[in-house]
């Protein structure tokens, strides 16, 4: 559990960025809320089975390598591997330590005429609260195998010490760590996610929402930005490559300026910029 807790313990950066379309970025403006989406319903639905096959790779190697009472164990995991998306889900937002990536322009904001928000660590306050964790994407695969193991052992604890199970909280805890689990070919977007689980039965509870997605239904949660008492004031606002960046930004400036947000109000700031990727739709 101490590598997993480690993870989880790491401090974000002073300043990240979430990629979202048009409808998204009035979403998060006006209600105050960033959805969180099923990790099972990525646009990219192998990241997640990314590190549950790694996972299960390590299993199948120490059951090879060693002799002892956790064997039996790692063949009740194994089978257990393939029904975990039916008993727990994972919901996952992703931010960027990178402010004007093409990649993400592509795969997050609907490029052309994407947005990218400006997150500081303290926006996360609320969200904490609910039950959201904060966590960095691990992309080096020696640290990926060690969080795997450290994923593994614990497991193996709660199943040593329980014939039902693991308990949901260490389960919680160990699911989150594998959704930081990325393939280094993805390094370079330096992400950080915002990742809650929930055991089945209990989305009513939780808020379970649905939305329309390239293949069908998609499960999502509203992850709350700022309290009932506060506002939720960005960062800074990147405006994405689009065909009339002038037309794009000073959309934004009227949307800021519609919640007292321009730089010309003082301390109540938000920094607006525009893109310089250079991209021909």
């Amino acid at each position: 559990m101490r590598k997993i807790d480690e993870l989880l313990q790491r401090v974000p950066p002073d300043h990240f960025f979430h990629y979202t379309s048009p409808n998204g970025l009035l979403g998060i403006m006006q209600d105050q809320e960033i959805w969180v989406s099923s990790a099972y319903h990525l646009n990219d639905s192998r990241e997640f089975r990314y590190a549950t096959s790694l996972i299960i790779e390590r299993l199948k190697e120490r059951g090879k390598c060693e002799q002892g009472p956790n064997n039996q164990i790692y063949g009740r995991l194994l089978d257990d591997m393939s029904t975990l998306t039916s008993r727990v889900s994972v919901f996952v937002a992703s931010f960027s330590e990178e402010g004007d990536l093409l990649s993400q322009w592509l795969a997050y904001s609907g490029a052309p005429n994407g947005y990218a928000v400006g997150f500081g660590p303290d926006h996360f306050s609320a969200a904490k609260e609910a039950g959201f964790q904060l966590v960095q994407s691990v992309y080096e695969k020696h640290e990926q195998v060690a969080l795997a193991d450290a994923v593994i052992d614990v497991l193996c604890e709660q199943f040593g010490f329980s014939e039902g199970g693991p308990i949901q909280h260490d389960l919680g805890k160990t699911l989150t760590a594998a959704a930081a689990m990325k393939h280094p070919g993805f390094s370079r977007e330096a992400e950080w996610r915002l990742v809650k689980t929930i055991g089945a039965g209990l989305g009513l509870q939780n808020g379970l929402c649905f939305r329309q997605g390239r293949n069908g239904v998609v499960p999502y949660l509203k992850a709350p930005l700022a309290s009932e008492r506060e506002e939720f004031i960005p960062k800074s606002m990147h405006i994405g490559p689009s065909e009339d960046a002038e037309a794009s930004r000073m959309a934004v400036c009227a949307l800021l300026d519609s919640r007292g947000l321009l730089p010309s109000l003082g301390n109540r700031r938000v920094d607006v910029m525009v893109s310089k990727t250079p991209y021909r739709p």
